[in-house]
């Protein structure tokens, strides 16, 4: 990714520090010539607001933000920036080094809680306790820095060491309190005094630890009893939840928001067990105030309860706003899924050659396009087509030895089922800092359609000249015989039986250039949409009738036995244009009779199964070859079905009937076991009920009469929406697309669906918030909730089918699947139909 913003804009003291600082006398250089992903660090630390420290590269450059600067003395601020670690931090190298170390060997993260780190600060030792961790910044080539989030938590700590030694001062004091009151009788005064002196050293040590809280830098409260009651809460705890009146109330009627979400069940766990409870990066939903919009933050807290004589009496509540961190890191996690998603949308795969190891690492979409996923290139070069291997290998020794980049096509067989995939590869030569070629790196692209488009075209383009060719070879033919007629009537114009004969051959001949004619004609208008039907019911037996009055006569020519199998009139009807199927049959058994041997048998099926018909025409003529049944209802795909060309036509009959066909919504299919052994073309039209007929009307899926649902699609991402819309469509579906979900919210009561597809991430409100809106109203509380996201993990599942969705889908989903999921939904009972659920229940 391209940084196209000034990475050490704003962030404070320490963003102007950066920018005054004269880098090009550091090991790192001028700031232009930083590497990305140290830019995007620094512009991470600069913009957070938590306490965050880098140190970059094997001289352990050093890099903080303002939240950090609070920490330190001016002992290393300012002179931190920019420094080496082990110098600024030679004091805590034994504690720090080895984690460090850990981390830029690759070992991983690092994490302390509570830790006691002493520090010089102010010109004195200090003993400073913090929590924080160490995160490896790294890319493919390794482990370039590490990431430091901390938080000075000393107040925390010494609050609980007070806290603590109170809770054993008051014991004793409780005790000593008692054996005043045996000897009460006789030191009245001095038992006086002393609960006196107890009260004030209570009330003393308890104004101490409420500054102490309110100085902490996370958020404090302390519960008490069982219906946890706020006793204390610091300006921070306010800060997170809104300057609310808590004290003195509960915490289920100071944030009622909080019921449901889990956090206040735990809070009775804790009561009841006795056992601290412990979460980080958890989601919490809440409002400033009561009519608010809700927002979203996460936190890491502690539960932790007090004792008092034995027994549990309260929780003090402890922890983090941590938003930012947990936003970044979704950040970073979306970034990646679409980045991921990109590449398998562009069929693409990223890839990095090491010259030395010979060893390549590929994206994970690899296996998806290859078949395989290989760790070395010899494996590689296994499957790729010798010729194009060779000339790719000639492209790459110029390209290394000029330091460029090359690029060729080549033929990729996969290994895992031997299919050719074209590759447009791209490679450019990386060098090390002494000039020499180290490593490769490029993408490969699967253009195998665009192999197979082009193919087509010089296909097509072949096949469009033969029937040029063709063409004027058929409209040529009538005219000898039009102009020998012609001559005959010139030379001989009284002789009658001669008129006659020339007559009958100009009228056959222009007959035949009609119907050439026609045929393009027709299939013009039909290409062009110029075609339209006039559609009404019409009952198959009369459309069979009139095709076969129209081919009987070159049927009963050739000799052929015709056999017709079809149900009694007013029993198999279809919704369409009588003269447009009947020329569809026409075509298909004029075309059977002239590829039929003198005395071939033709068969005539018509059968219907549910709401499908079937008209299937049979012959046991010369058949169809291989090579040409899957071109067979194209244009300009003229194959000769005979040695000969004594059938004359332009072959233009098939590629009619599959448009007019599809014109009616229905598909035309094509089989013959080979050449000599016949052939069956078979229509498939959707079925229509006749007027007074026993059966209900069959309606196809788009008609939605009770078949399909009505959904409701919620996603911010309109072109996904827009596509995901037109698959469900085109299953028989009602289709609602919102963008927004408070948009979603107000057209619900109005649209009453069946079943809702949600993404997760939508803008303002999250997908599981608004299931669990969805599923509070009456106009879907029934409808099936189904979850269509980009998070795949099991946390983000596990917390969508807690938000009530029934299924789970990852993008990009499997169709099938999908619709699978919701054949087997059943619509929710409507009082009448396109009535809102909410009438229904008025009602």
């Amino acid at each position: 990714m391209r940084l196209t913003f000034d990475f050490l804009s704003n962030g404070g003291e320490l963003g102007a520090l950066m920018r005054a600082k004269d880098w090009s006398a550091t090991p790192l250089g001028p700031p232009e010539q930083w590497p990305t992903l140290l830019k995007s660090t620094i512009r991470l630390i600069l913009t957070s607001r938590h306490p965050m420290f880098l140190w970059w590269g094997k001289d352990l450059v050093q890099f903080y933000n303002d939240a950090y600067r609070q920490t330190m003395g001016p002992e290393r601020h300012p002179s931190a920036l920019g420094g080496c670690g082990r110098e600024c931090w030679e004091e805590i190298w034994p504690i720090i080094g080895p984690q460090i170390e850990l981390v830029m060997n690759g070992g991983g993260s690092t994490w302390n809680e509570d830790q006691l780190v002493p520090v010089t600060r102010h010109g004195r030792r200090e003993d400073v306790w913090w929590t924080y961790g160490y995160s490896p910044i790294e890319d493919h080539d390794g482990v370039h820095g590490v990431l430091v989030v901390c938080n000075d938590v000393t107040a925390q700590h010494k609050a609980k060491a007070a806290l603590e030694r109170m809770n054993l001062a008051l014991t004793e004091q409780i005790a000593q309190r008692e054996h005043a009151q045996r000897h009460e009788a006789i030191q009245t005064s001095q038992r006086l005094r002393a609960e006196q002196a107890l009260r004030e050293q209570r009330e003393a040590e308890s104004m101490r630890l409420r500054l102490l809280f309110e100085q902490a830098h996370g958020f404090i409260c302390i519960l008490r009893g069982p219906e946890h009651v706020f006793e204390f809460v610091n300006s921070a705890y306010l800060r997170l939840v809104g300057q609310r009146a808590l004290i003195g109330k509960s915490v289920r009627e100071a944030l009622p928001e909080m019921v449901g979400q889990g956090f206040v069940e735990l809070l009775d766990g804790v009561y009841a067990s006795g056992m601290p409870y412990k979460a980080g990066d958890l989601r919490i939903e809440l409002r400033q105030a009561p009519e608010s919009a809700p927002t979203h933050a996460y936190i890491d807290f502690v539960y932790q309860p007090i004792l008092e004589n034995g027994a549990v009496s309260g929780i003090f509540v402890q922890g983090f706003d941590v938003t930012d961190r947990s936003m970044a890191r979704q950040a970073l996690q979306h970034s990646e899924l679409r980045l991921k998603e990109g590449l398998t949308v562009a069929r693409m795969v990223v890839w990095d050659w090491d010259l030395d190891s010979n060893d390549v690492v590929f994206s994970d979409n690899a296996p998806e396009l290859f078949g395989a996923n290989w760790t070395n290139m010899r494996q590689v070069w296994h499957c790729f087509d010798p010729d194009d291997l060779k000339r790719m290998e000639l492209a790459r020794s110029e390209a290394l030895q000029c330091h460029g980049s090359y690029g060729d096509v080549v033929r990729l067989r996969r290994p895992d089922n031997d299919q050719l995939v074209w590759l447009q590869v791209y490679g450019t030569v990386v060098g090390d800092e002494a000039g020499n070629a180290r490593c490769i790196r490029g993408v490969s692209i699967d253009v195998s359609a665009r192999k197979r488009a082009e193919e087509s075209l010089r296909e097509a383009g072949r096949h469009k000249d033969e029937f040029l060719a063709m063409l004027s070879h058929e409209l040529r033919n009538p005219l000898a015989p039009i102009r020998s007629a012609a001559h005959l009537l010139g030379m001989a114009p009284d002789n009658i039986s001669r008129v006659k004969m020339s007559s009958v051959i100009i009228e056959r001949q222009v007959n035949h250039m009609t119907s050439l004619i026609n045929d393009l004609l027709d299939v013009s208008r039909v290409n062009t949409g110029l075609v339209v039907l006039d559609k009404e019911v019409i009952d198959l037996h009369q459309v069979v009738q009139e095709s076969v009055e129209q081919t009987q006569p070159l049927i009963s020519e050739r000799g052929h036995e015709l056999r017709l199998d079809m149900p009694p009139e007013g029993v198999v009807a279809v919704m369409g244009d009588r003269k447009r199927l009947v020329q569809v049959l026409t075509n298909l058994l004029h075309n059977a009779a002239k590829y039929t041997p003198a005395g071939g048998r033709i068969a005539l099926e018509v059968s219907h199964h549910g709401d499908t018909v079937e008209l299937h025409v049979r012959d046991n003529g010369i058949g169809v070859e291989a090579l040409l049944m899957p071109h067979i209802f194209e244009l300009f795909t003229q194959e000769k079905r005979s040695s000969d060309r004594s059938q004359g036509g332009l072959g233009l009959g098939l590629a009619l009937v599959r448009s007019l066909v599809l014109l009616h919504g229905g598909h035309v299919t094509a089989a013959s076991p080979g050449p000599g052994d016949g052939a069956t073309f078979s229509v498939y039209l959707q079925k229509h009920a006749l007027a007074g007929s026993a059966g209900a009307a069959c309606r196809g899926p788009g008609s939605h009469a009770g078949e399909g649902l009505r959904l409701m699609l919620v996603d911010d991402n309109k072109d996904a929406a827009n596509a995901m819309a037109m698959v469900l469509e085109s299953a028989g579906h009602v289709v609602m697309v919102e963008h927004d979900p408070l948009r979603a919210l107000e057209s619900v009561g109005n649209f009453a669906p069946d079943a809702c597809l949600l993404d997760i991430g939508l803008p303002g409100m999250d997908g599981n918030e608004l299931a669990r809106r969805l599923r509070a109203t009456a106009h879907a509380r029934a409808a099936t909730l189904i979850a269509v996201t980009g998070y795949g993990n099991k946390y983000d599942k596990a917390s969508a089918v807690q938000a009530g969705f029934d299924h789970y889908f990852v993008k990009p989903a499997n169709t099938a699947e999908l619709i699978g999921v919701l054949a087997r939904i059943k619509p929710v009972p409507r009082a009448t139909q396109g009535a809102p659920v909410a009438e229904r229940i008025e009602g």
